[in-house]
């Protein structure tokens, strides 16, 4: 079997992740970020997704996603129950992980051209590290 490069990757892929940054287009966030529909959105998302209120999933919708991706930092954590009764309300498939598996699985949906958004968090806890 031939295996070649694919030059058609999409623009938004999660080229890196750390604890405490996301390497998304030759760009480097250090804080959560909305990604989808070949943007990436900081400055929106609280530091938890715990803390998430209906205006913070706007920019979300407005990418028309079929499925949305939470990654919740190192730790699973569920958003409040507006989040989830608003994306069931639209029919948006909505899975909750840590923020790793999340841009694994953000990267493999986008290649395979389906509309997805990743709400990505990173760790917010002020532990030293």
């Amino acid at each position: 079997m031939k295996i070649e490069l694919d030059h058609n990757i999409p623009a938004t892929r999660v080229e890196a992740y750390t604890r405490r940054s996301l390497s998304i287009a030759g760009r480097v966030y250090t804080g959560s970020v909305i990604v989808g529909d070949g943007r990436v959105i900081d400055n929106l998302l609280p530091p938890a997704v715990a803390d998430m209120q209906a205006r913070h999933l706007q920019a979300a919708l407005e990418m028309a996603p079929e499925i949305a991706l939470f990654g919740a930092g190192p730790r699973l954590c569920y958003p409040p129950d507006e989040i989830t009764q608003i994306l069931f309300e639209r029919r948006i498939g909505m899975e909750i992980m840590d923020t790793g598996a999340a841009c694994r699985s953000f990267n493999f949906l986008l290649g395979e051209s389906r509309r997805v958004v990743g709400l990505l968090f990173l760790d917010d806890r002020d532990d030293g590290q």
